[in-house]
């Protein structure tokens, strides 16, 4: 690809943004990362919840027990001209932190990370399997997110995916569109690389924090509901509440706002997408086009 990525503090070709097949972040899991969009607004290009999303990559270090070099101010402006680099109006952004070096134990010698930051439209990579507007849902028994004293829930870490790459793949197969972990009690926890959020008797309801990564994305949509008037809940939400809510969708950076039609072929209450999901789904949108009174405080200009 010609592409400009930034790498510890200079911006290098996209194909030499590289590490060896036996560096420790390969090896071992360690990578630590975070996804944020940028969107084409009404005052130009700007980048959704910046500082959240830095703050989040820098927390995630911090877990694994690895350091920056970089302060959260160098990394926000670091990501704003690595979009402006690329000319794309709309897009992702990846921050990786990972110990580039080839080492065999499993706590590398020196913590600091080496970051590289890359900026792409989502058609660039897309996912393998095409999403339909609504997803079919599968809930496996046999297969859970990772306990949090396993896997800090709260760390983006490469490591915590490989169960849920294992789930997705299994529910793909089956015919599903996407799969929902439980968690170590037998509560819902998340998708794969999203939240959960059911609608039920009204009430926008989502699994509290604890087993779950806390989204920032989830966070947004508690808010803005919260300011349309919908009742928020976070608290242990049960298979048999999500199969039986009115309506739910899974949300994250890469989804957005994802309507659910059906729970283990079961179809939810209304159909897909159900009138609160329509209604934040509308307002987040109008959000990331800047015409939204939240757009001043979540909306990073590049």
């Amino acid at each position: 690809m010609d592409r400009k990525v930034w790498r510890d503090g200079a911006f290098i070709p996209w194909d030499d943004a590289t590490v060896s097949a036996l560096a420790h972040p390969m090896q071992r899991g360690g990578l630590v990362f975070d996804v944020l969009s940028f969107h084409d607004t009404d005052r130009g290009v700007a980048a959704f919840r910046l500082d959240a999303h830095v703050a989040r990559f820098l927390r995630s270090l911090s877990i694994v027990g690895l350091s920056s070099p970089w302060d959260a101010r160098t990394l926000c402006a670091a990501t704003c001209a690595t979009i402006a680099a690329t000319g794309l109006r709309d897009g992702l952004v990846r921050i990786s932190g990972f110990v580039p070096t080839i080492e065999a134990d499993v706590v590398p010698r020196s913590p600091e990370a080496s970051v590289i930051i890359a900026a792409y439209a989502r058609s660039e990579f897309p996912k393998r399997h095409v999403a339909p507007p609504c997803l079919r849902i599968q809930v496996p028994r046999d297969l859970r997110k990772a306990a949090p004293d396993a896997i800090p829930a709260t760390a983006k870490v490469a490591a915590a995916y490989l169960g849920p790459m294992i789930a997705r793949r299994r529910a793909l197969e089956s015919g599903f569109d996407e799969v929902v972990l439980l968690d170590h009690t037998g509560h819902v926890a998340e998708a794969p690389t999203a939240n959960v959020m059911a609608v039920i008797d009204g009430a926008l309801v989502t699994p509290r924090l604890g087993a779950i990564l806390d989204g920032i994305t989830r966070d947004t949509l508690l808010v803005l509901a919260r300011e349309e008037s919908i009742a928020t809940r976070e608290q242990a939400l049960t298979y048999e509440q999500l199969s039986g809510a009115d309506e739910a969708f899974i949300t994250a950076t890469s989804y957005l706002v994802a309507p659910v039609a059906s729970i283990d072929g079961r179809a939810l209450r209304f159909e897909a997408p159900g009138p609160v999901t329509t209604r934040l789904k509308t307002r987040f949108l109008r959000l990331l086009t800047g015409d939204d009174p939240r757009a001043n405080e979540w909306l990073t200009p590049v």
